[in-house]
């Protein structure tokens, strides 16, 4: 059923001249795209050009691309799968500083009131731009707290746990815009791991046990299963994350969002890549063509 040479074809047909990766193969690659090709490359078994990825990443830095949180967080995380030492830039450490000590990332729960039609609070399984608000609500966050830590930055732990504690709603979920969400459900028990404090399983599990069933998409499945990892519970049943993904494949190697319809892009593939490799350890999944 998954084959993993097909998806490391589907990967590296993605690998542009540039050093980088993009799912629609057309110059320049992108950041994301490169950080989900080496990612899902290494968890494959595969060894990515290291070279050429280093040089894409380099090209971005004598540019002045990598000039906010998200473009450090993807650089870091790439040269840590292909085990190439860290940056040691001043800029880089400012960086962090500055986003630490901002109170962008640290705003306090807020009910937004939007009329339907400007975002779409009544379409919202559809409205990508909406999606992408409350995946983002704690993210950012997530990826400051994991670079402060990988570059030895001191910070207050015990400030990001209250922060991240005050946004737990009555049915144990997380967020802060609206209702609990499972993408800052994810965040937010990711963080409290980064910092050794994932103490509210008993009290997150309700929520995350009602939205088995409200799986839609791709990325629902992975939050909620990883949300599940971190928490060291029972997860998700074995035959319905093989049966979800396999809906998700398409017939290049690749896997969409939706098992509907839509095209494959290298941050879905990841998702799958990443749920079956967990399968493969836990539960004696075998690829295909192994």
């Amino acid at each position: 059923m998954f084959e993993r040479q097909k998806i490391i074809d589907f990967i590296e047909d993605k690998h542009l001249s540039d050093g980088g990766y993009f799912f629609a193969k057309v110059l320049p690659s992108g950041g994301v795209d490169t950080y989900y090709a080496v990612k899902s490359l290494r968890l494959l078994g595969a060894k990515p050009e290291a070279a050429s990825i280093v040089s894409f990443w380099r090209e971005n830095e004598r540019s002045g691309n990598i000039s906010d949180l998200t473009g450090l967080y993807l650089l870091t995380k790439t040269y840590q799968v292909l085990n190439i030492p860290l940056p040691k830039k001043k800029v880089y450490h400012d960086l962090l500083i500055t986003e630490l000590h901002s109170s962008r990332l640290f705003q306090w729960r807020k009910f937004l009131t939007i009329e339907s039609g400007t975002i779409g609070l009544y379409e919202q399984s559809v409205n990508v731009n909406y999606t992408e608000i409350l995946e983002g609500e704690l993210r950012e966050l997530a990826y400051l707290t994991e670079l402060l830590l990988d570059y030895h930055i001191p910070f207050q732990k015990i400030k990001v746990v209250e922060f991240v504690l005050s946004l737990q709603n009555k049915d144990g979920g997380f967020g802060k815009m609206r209702d609990s969400q499972l993408a800052t459900t994810y965040y937010s028990l990711y963080i409290l791991s980064l910092l050794s404090s994932c103490t509210v399983a008993k009290t997150v599990l309700p929520y995350l046990e009602k939205n088995r069933i409200h799986v839609l998409y791709l990325e629902d499945l992975f939050w909620l299963e990883e949300s599940l990892v971190l928490l060291h519970v029972p997860r998700v049943s074995f035959q319905y994350i093989l049966d979800f993904c396999a809906e998700c494949a398409r017939a290049d190697g690749g896997f969409s969002r939706s098992r509907f319809m839509g095209i494959s892009t290298l941050e879905y593939t990841y998702y799958v890549v990443q749920l079956l490799v967990r399968l493969q350890t836990e539960h004696n999944f075998v690829w295909k063509d192994i």
